[in-house]
Order: structure tokens, then sequence, then C-alpha cells
């Protein structure tokens, strides 16, 4: 074969590829929403074995149940809408380690010690945002979160006499599909929670979350109890990681009879 006609064979391949090479790099990651029922007192792998299925890795680990229940504190009187928090993680009250948090609790109950607090790597306002690997963790360094992670952050509230709850924020999630999930809660009991959730990748976007318990379970299980609590959970198994989730311009709101 003649040199200018390998030359040209090559280029009609080069062309011929662009396309599909530009195609497979805009192509979406898959994501998922779920709806999951968990009980905090037993180990929460087997729970999503049970209702999302076993993974094609085997079944997820057992990690020990159990996490503390602190007493309400912010209760809501009658005839009045109540802004109970409306925060997008900012200083001086985070990082949680400066003591205050906006009244957040967190616990970490898998193997892991990374899990959620504030990070400046990403933001939808402001300057931080509340990052599932942002504690024990530098994602300047090391963006990414850990496997075995089973991290909590929630926000307690006396809802006693409440008659309507709106909860409100937008996140940004990528994680291991199928595999591993970024959920929000609702418990009346810090035993029984309820929750939807998200695996997957939301392909550098950040997703608007509206919550109202005129219609949803979520919120509707909160009115007119006073050991209230939202929360984030995120979950990973023993293999495979990715950037993890962020969430924020977070709002909860409350009215009375």
């Amino acid at each position: 074969m003649k040199p200018k006609l390998i030359v040209l064979v090559v280029v009609l391949l080069i062309v011929a590829m662009v396309p599909a090479l530009a195609m497979a790099a805009g192509q979406a990651k898959p994501q998922r929403t779920v709806r999951v029922t968990i009980d905090v007192t037993k180990p929460l792998g087997p729970q999503l074995d049970a209702q999302l299925g076993v993974t094609s890795k085997g079944v997820r680990a057992v990690y020990a149940p159990g996490m503390p229940a602190p007493r309400a504190n912010n209760s809501v009187q009658p005839n009045a809408v109540y802004a109970l928090l409306n925060t997008s993680f900012e200083a001086p009250n985070w990082p949680s380690t400066s003591g205050n948090a906006d009244g957040f609790q967190f616990a970490e109950l898998g193997l892991s010690w990374v899990g959620w607090d504030s990070t400046f790597y990403r933001a939808k306002r402001g300057q931080q945002s509340l990052y599932s690997a942002g504690y024990f963790n530098d994602p300047f360094v090391y963006p990414f979160y850990e496997n075995d992670m089973e991290s909590y952050a929630y926000y307690p509230m006396d809802l006693t006499g409440a008659r309507r709850v709106q909860a409100r924020f937008q996140y940004r999630s990528d994680t291991e599909f199928g595999y591993d999930y970024f959920l929000w809660c609702s418990s009346d009991d810090y035993t029984t929670f309820l929750c939807d959730g998200h695996t997957g990748s939301t392909n550098g976007t950040w997703r608007l979350v509206t919550l109202d318990s005129r219609n949803s379970t979520i919120m509707a299980d909160l009115l007119n109890e006073p050991f209230a609590s939202f929360l984030f959970i995120f979950v990973s198994d023993y293999s495979n990681v990715d950037e993890g989730t962020y969430v924020d311009a977070f709002r909860i709101r409350a009215w009375g009879p």
C-alpha cells in the first residue's frame, strides 16, 4: 500500500472514531432513587440486602447497631411558622468540631471513622457544604469517601403541636452505583427510620429535594412528635469508592396548629 493511501486510511479511521469517543465521554453515569425503612437497633447491611437486593459482591457487611438518642431541643409553640433550620454549613458554626454545628449530631457506625462534616471543596450556596467524607478526611488531598462507611448526620427536634413540617435541600452525589447509598430519612423514636435515597451519580449537577408533610410520608411521620429527627445517612460497602455526596442550602420549617 502506498504511503499516501496509508495516511488517508488512518485519517479516515480517526475521523470515524471521534463521534464514538465523544459519545462515550458524554455518556451519563447510572443512577436511581430508592425508598427503604431501617431499624437502627439492627445491623444496616442485612436490611438493605432485604429491601434493595443482595449485590453481585454478596451480602453487605454487618456492623454493630445502635445510635445515641439526644434529647430534643427545638420546641414548637402554637399558631406560628418556625424556621427551625436554615443553613449552608458555613463558619463559624462549622466544621462540627467547633462545638456548635447548627444543632446537628453525628454518629459513625461503620468500620471507617470518616463521616459527615463541612467542606470548602464544593458548595451550592455560600462557600461550604456538608460532605459525606468531610470528617477525618481532607478532600483537597483525598476527594473520595472510604469503604465500610455508615455515617449519620441528624438534626433533633421537638415537634409537639406541629401540624405541618417542610424540609428542603440540594445535593450532588457520586457513589458506586447499586452498592453505596446516600439516604435522607425521618424518625420519631431514634429507632425506625423512613428513608428515600440515591445511588450512582447526579453527573455533576445539584438536585433539589423538597419534602412536605402534606404529601411526603417521611415528613408526615414527624408531626406532633416530641423526639423527631431528620437524618442524612451515607453507607458504603467494602470495595470501590467515588467522590461521595454533598448537601447544601438545607432548610426545615414547621407550622403550629
